[in-house]
Order: structure tokens, then C-alpha cells, then sequence
């Protein structure tokens, strides 16, 4: 592992991106990795950058589309085509537009079909807690996942997450229905690292706690065994419902590159109907309680999701980005290449 400082981060994968786009929205999308990054959601950040060059030297990606186009709207509801374009840029358009709306009325829901990989949920439910709004986004993948009864790729891990505003930092919980999110097995096979249990199958169909097997054969497990699959069919379904957009099925295998999500930006404006300093007293008084209870052996107690953000980010501006040297060395030869 090396520690790169941010700025430096952004400026190497911005040349790299400039061979595809316009220098402000180069430097817009490596700010977008290098935040992740910042934040601590490494699975999801600096990690994911060569694979989203090589996505748009495929053509899985349309780097000249970073604009969705309306396609449908009743109220607060609008539905948008992303056209396979930049997903990142786009999801942070479906996010604004979903503010503006719940600002409006108090509730919106915006969906989205055929965008690309939007990198990390959490930032767009952030973005909407941050403006003092709830929000819900969830998106549905490529077939990495086994639903349970079968030990075939057959749904997808389908990330969501969850943003609530507050006065001393917005909480944010931000997860895929899978054991591990398939970013977080790709750092830990480029360390060399094992997991502590089985998340998932190699190529002949055996549990494995191999993090490398798992990557190649793309099956991962679901969290909590059939809860976590049926999580998985239901978010797939309804995002692709809401956006009349492609289920996981359609999008296929991971083998076969995943090309053209459907997802849902839910943002709720409780400012609107209830008093907010009440809410938020009542749920200091909660986090405090949690923080109160006493912790397991060896273990560092209860938090609320997300309230470490701040920390994180901190650290990660004091010390540098922890990044893979592997993944490290990929970014600077892509920036060479494409600059």
C-alpha cells in the first residue's frame, strides 16, 4: 500500500480521462474517484479508474454523453435515459434534479435507465443529506451474484444506500447485498489478503474465502443467505420497473461487461412537515445511546453508519490516499498513455 496526497491523484487520472472528454469534466471525474477514495470508500474510488478507461475504450461506456435526456415525468416523478454515458456525472444530474423536485413538492423520485457504472451510491445520498434532504438511491449490476438455491450468477449485488441530514455531519449508510462489495475483493486479491469466511465461489461451484477466485468467477454470496437474495431480486426489479430499464438479467454476466444500469434517486424533504430540531434531538438522544452501550471483547463499540466520515477524510488529507501500488502504477501509465 502507498499514500498519495489528493491533488495529485486528481491531476494523474485527469490525464488519462482527457483523452476522452473535455478538461473540466476530466478533472470533475478524477475528482470524483479521488473522493471516494478521500472518504475511505477505497472499493469504489481510485481503484475503479482503470477499469473505467478500459470501459470506454471498449465502447461500454460513451465518454461524450455526460447528460441524460428526459423521457418521462408525472409530478415528482421523471424518468431519464442515460444513453451508456459517463455514469458518475450523470447520477450527479439525476441527484440535483431529485432535489430541486422534493424542494418543490417533498418527495421525488427520479429513474434512470441504461447509465453506466455510478461508481459509489453512498455519494449521491450524501449529496442529498447535505442539502437537508433524505435519500434513497439503489442501483441494479451485471449477474454477479447467486441467488439463493442455485450456484449460478443470476442477480446482482445491487448496491443501495440511505442518507439522513444532520446538524453535526450527515449519516450515511451505503451497501451491496453481497457479502463484500466486489471493489473491496479486488484490493483485497491485489494484497494478497483471504477473507475470514466464505463470500463466495470459485469457477467449479466450491465455497471460497479466495478473494482472487471469487473476482474470476463472479459469484459472489448474498448477505444473510435468502434475505439478502431476495433484497437483491426486489431492488433489480424495481429500479428496472421505475426507469423501463434493463434488469440484471439483461445486462448479463460480469464476463460479458456491465453496460447500461437502471437506477433510482429518492430524495424526502422532512423540513417540510416536521419540526426539524425535535427530530434531531430525538436522534442525537439514539446515537447516544448507542455509543453508550458497552463493546464486545476487542471490538470498538457501536456508531452510527457514517459518522467517521469526517475523520477519514482528514486522515486521508493529512497522510495521503492509500492506494495499491498495483492500481497506483496503473494510473500513472494510463495518465502517460492518454495524456
Amino acid at each position: 500500500m502507498i499514500y498519495v496526497q489528493y491533488d495529485e491523484a486528481v491531476r494523474e487520472m485527469a490525464k488519462g480521462l482527457n483523452r476522452f472528454m473535455g478538461k473540466e469534466n476530466a478533472t470533475h471525474f478524477a475528482e470524483i474517484f479521488a473522493g471516494n477514495s478521500l472518504d475511505g470508500i477505497y472499493s469504489h474510488g481510485m481503484n475503479r479508474y482503470p477499469r473505467y478507461i478500459s470501459d470506454m475504450e471498449s465502447g461500454l461506456c460513451d465518454p461524450k454523453v455526460t447528460k441524460a435526456e428526459k423521457v418521462g415525468g408525472f409530478g415528482a416523478l421523471e424518468v431519464y435515459d442515460a444513453h451508456f454515458g459517463v455514469g458518475p456525472l450523470i447520477a450527479e444530474q439525476m441527484t440535483a434534479r431529485a432535489i430541486e423536485l422534493a424542494k418543490a413538492h417533498g418527495i421525488a423520485c427520479v429513474a434512470l435507465r441504461n447509465n453506466s457504472h455510478w461508481l459509489r451510491a453512498g455519494r449521491y445520498g450524501l449529496t442529498m443529506a447535505d442539502a437537508g434532504l433524505m435519500g434513497i438511491c439503489f442501483t441494479n449490476t451485471c449477474m454477479n451474484l447467486t441467488a439463493w438455491g442455485t450456484l449460478e450468477p443470476s442477480t446482482g449485488n445491487n448496491p443501495i444506500t440511505f442518507a439522513i441530514p444532520r446538524e453535526k455531519g450527515s449519516l450515511v449508510m451505503d451497501m451491496a447485498v453481497s457479502q463484500y462489495a466486489y471493489g473491496k475483493l479486488e484490493i483485497m486479491a491485489q494484497e494478497g489478503k483471504m477473507l475470514d469466511t466464505p463470500c463466495g465461489y470459485d469457477a467449479d461451484g466450491n465455497p471460497t474465502c479466495d478473494p482472487q477466485k471469487i473476482c474470476e468467477s463472479g459469484r459472489m454470496m448474498p448477505m444473510a443467505m435468502w434475505k439478502g437474495s431476495a433484497l437483491s431480486i426486489m431492488l433489480d426489479l424495481c429500479a428496472s420497473m421505475l426507469s423501463a430499464g434493463r434488469t440484471s438479467r439483461m445486462i448479463g454476466l460480469m464476463s460479458d461487461g456491465e453496460k447500461g444500469m437502471s437506477q433510482v434517486f429518492i430524495a424526502i424533504h422532512p423540513a417540510a412537515v416536521v419540526d426539524m430540531k425535535a427530530v434531531e434531538a430525538q436522534m442525537e438522544e439514539t446515537i447516544a445511546f448507542l455509543h453508550s452501550l458497552p463493546p464486545i471483547e476487542g471490538g470498538c463499540g457501536v456508531h452510527a453508519p457514517g459518522e467517521g466520515l469526517d475523520r477519514t477524510r482528514a486522515k486521508n488529507r493529512e497522510n495521503g490516499i492509500p492506494v495499491t501500488e498495483e492500481t497506483w502504477c496503473k494510473i500513472l501509465e494510463l495518465g502517460r498513455v492518454n495524456g
